[in-house]
């Protein structure tokens, strides 16, 4: 277990007017999140690296937000969860690989108990001043509590609703527009891994096949630069069971395409912060 000694504090001796919490990874992140969070505010950064650095220090200490980056092996509702029994109501915001940030995906995240969510590139980086400072002015005078409830540092877990049937999705019941938004996720990974061309090639290869099986694929398209969408009429209806299997199906031809390129493509998607309408899409049928 990692003590408090193993994470690394940027926070000056006298309060902060802000306290922040940065859980990152990649030390280049690190250092440009936290050049523009310096640079209009006067606050306090500690900075975690991994899971359960970032379980173990909501746990011992007191903080106005949580930035959450990428971090190893959970997902950002799991995370949510835990540190809101931790610290009721704190402030969680996420940055995202997607460089445009639809409402969809939005209240997706809101839905797992984040806060907001932000892309994290360099143009997009500074709206999260933006939120650091409406959250600041929401909590300036929120007294801090002293006594949080007491909660067990533990291992994230590992499963991934494996051959668990598709009810078991959290709720809220599963739109086509949150279905979509979830799909939109899997496509901004990927990008980090194949270009849109090759994507949209091995999207369009897997709709073919899963198509075939599912009729209800064919309500659904990628087009060449791997930009994924569906009816209109999908959109705003709940989704039964069958269509996500039909969906699930999609994704594991998919993956199955990008795993000719890089072996186990699928473990590295799940090693992501991703949702869990996300997580469970990638789960193997």
């Amino acid at each position: 277990m990692h003590t408090s000694s193993q994470v690394e504090s940027t926070i000056d001796a006298d309060l902060p007017t802000i306290k922040i919490l940065l859980a990152e990874s990649d030390p280049a992140e690190i250092d440009r999140i936290k050049a523009t969070i310096d640079l209009d505010l006067h606050v306090g950064v500690q900075i975690v690296k991994t899971y359960y650095q970032l379980i173990e220090s909501v746990i011992r200490e007191q903080y106005q937000v949580v930035v959450l980056g990428k971090i190893d092996n959970s997902n950002y509702s799991e995370i949510a969860k835990k540190c809101h029994r931790a610290q009721k109501d704190l402030p969680i915001v996420l940055l995202s690989s997607q460089g445009v940030i639809i409402d969809s995906f939005r209240q997706l995240v809101k839905t797992c108990g984040l806060t907001d969510v932000i892309s994290r590139d360099a143009g997009n980086l500074n709206q999260l001043l933006g939120n650091l400072n409406a959250i600041h002015q929401g909590s300036i005078n929120k007294p801090i509590d002293p006594h949080p409830e007491p909660l067990a540092s533990e291992p994230p877990k590992t499963s991934k609703l494996v051959n668990q049937p598709a009810e078991t999705i959290p709720k809220p019941k599963i739109s086509g527009r949150m279905m979509l938004a979830a799909l939109e996720e899997i496509v901004a990974l990927s990008n980090n891994y194949f270009g849109p061309l090759a994507q949209g090639n091995y999207w369009r290869k897997a709709h073919e096949r899963s198509s075939e099986e599912y009729p209800f694929i064919q309500n659904w398209s990628a087009d060449h630069f791997s930009q994924l969408s569906c009816h209109e009429n999908i959109l705003e209806r709940e989704l039964t069971a069958e269509d996500i299997r039909s969906l699930r199906l999609w994704v594991h031809f998919f993956l199955e395409e990008c795993e000719r390129i890089i072996i186990d493509f699928r473990v590295i998607l799940n090693n992501s912060p991703i949702s869990p309408i996300a997580t469970y899409l990638l789960s193997k049928t």
